[in-house]
């Protein structure tokens, strides 16, 4: 089978670009593929067929219209064509049409959903979802706020995966009373309430440490945190990290002893399936994470983790000082984190992928 796909980069950069290098790298091993681009990232991927010439992912006419035509050009020879950013689908939609070829795409998160109100976004994503065969999800949140708004055809829930050569325990690593979240620092991932948890639990846990890792483009947020983190004088507690590398982030998923993203609905933002949860408990670190979104069909509460309601740092502190005080419960999540893990991998989803490509292949032939 031959698959083209449409993704802003392949790198290790964010979530999405991880998730489309590990997706197209998993697939192609038992099938060919194309891609298209807006960024070169070859040093990264061992992908041969790449094109950089995809616009910046935007709901725009002029961006729409680019991106109808290099897909027109490059992608006539696929058997199906999947998008795995959700702004570039109007124009490869067309362009899939005219080309007889059936379409595809994921669903993530808040970008899949379109306004409530009429306008040429909302005009575009309705014929967008008109024009998919069959799309895939790994957050049944995310799929039931696109039915909200729109009608759409089938859509299967296919969890992220994990790839096991890159994350991994490391028996060597010391570990240290320390916390991790690894993500792009914005409000909906929701640092400042584990910076809250910290500033509740630094008496009983003198030592205890936070890493942030991620893009920190928004500033007004970042500025915000540091001076909370200032108030709480937890200074010498946190520590920023930005732009490392897989060895690097390896190294700090190790060290922790609890993973946390404390996730929020935000004026209409949202997660989806984050793939920190699997590369967390790869290396054997429970999760604490909040309801809502792909968050409870990775994290089983008290088994790899505790899911918790949204913006409440005080439960958050409690689940932290259970596990930093129980070294059976850390050893009992360790072990079950790691099978969750290893029951997700990144091959064991491209078979399912297979499968969902066929299947959509058949629905485009009775449409």
């Amino acid at each position: 089978m031959n698959i083209g796909y449409l993704a802003k980069e392949l790198s290790s950069g964010h979530g999405t670009a991880r998730y489309a290098r590990s997706l197209i790298e998993a697939v192609s091993v038992e099938h060919e593929v194309l891609v298209l681009t807006a960024k070169d990232h070859r040093n990264e991927t061992k992908i041969e067929k790449i094109h950089k010439v995809l616009s910046e992912p935007v709901f725009n006419p002029f961006s729409q219209i680019k991106n109808f035509f290099h897909s027109i050009v490059l992608l006539r020879h696929c058997d199906v064509v999947h998008i795995l950013v959700e702004q570039y689908g109007p124009g490869a939609a067309l362009a899939c049409h005219l080309l007889g070829i059936p379409f595809t795409m994921t669903l993530h998160g808040t970008y899949a959903v379109p306004p409530k109100k009429l306008s040429l976004k909302k005009i575009m994503m309705r014929y967008l979802y008109w024009r998919i065969d069959f799309s895939t999800t790994g957050s049944l949140y995310t799929e039931q706020k696109v039915r909200e708004v729109v009608p759409m055809g089938e859509c299967r829930f296919i969890p992220n995966g994990v790839n096991l050569d890159k994350f991994y325990p490391m028996p060597e690593v010391k570990k240290k009373n320390n916390l991790l979240t690894v993500g792009m620092l914005k409000s909906r991932k929701g640092a400042d309430l584990v910076v809250e948890a910290l500033g509740l639990l630094k008496d009983r846990f003198p030592d205890l440490t936070y890493d942030i890792v991620g893009d920190q483009e928004d500033w007004y947020f970042l500025d915000k945190l540091k001076s909370r983190i200032k108030i709480l004088g937890l200074e010498k507690h946190v520590t920023f990290h930005e732009h490392i590398d897989d060895t690097e982030l390896l190294k700090l998923y190790n060290q922790a002893k609890v993973f946390i993203l404390a996730a929020r609905d935000e004026s209409g933002h949202f997660e989806g399936f984050p793939m920190v949860f699997y590369e967390a408990n790869a290396c054997g670190i429970p999760v604490i994470t909040t309801k809502g979104f792909g968050s409870e069909y990775a994290i089983k509460d008290g088994h790899n983790g505790y899911v918790v309601d949204q913006n409440d740092p005080q439960t958050i502190a409690q689940k932290v000082s259970e596990i930093l005080s129980n070294t059976s419960l850390q050893k009992s999540m360790y072990d079950n984190g790691i099978e969750q893990a290893h029951k997700h991998t990144w091959d064991e989803i491209a078979k399912k992928l297979s499968t969902f490509y066929t299947d959509a292949i058949k629905i485009h032939a009775q449409r």
